[in-house]
């Protein structure tokens, strides 16, 4: 259950920051670190409360750019 909802966080935290790259990039995260993020069964409780962040921040500039029109 942890991995296939870890899975979609990096995904979908990738999409909001327009990458993987940029993800990586942002959490300050090695390359060896982030890669073996993408197969693991379960993210460390700080990066996946991080993406978490991003994710909720992104849907708040959704919602707040939809009640402004």
């Amino acid at each position: 259950m942890h991995h296939e909802i870890h899975r979609r966080a990096l995904k979908r935290a990738a999409e909001i920051l327009g990458g993987d790259e940029e993800l990586r990039l942002h959490l300050g995260a090695s390359e060896g670190d982030f890669s073996s993020w993408n197969g693991a069964m379960e993210l460390p409780r700080k990066i996946f409360l991080r993406l978490v962040d991003i994710i909720t921040e992104e849907e708040v500039r959704q919602v707040t750019r939809h009640a402004a029109r």
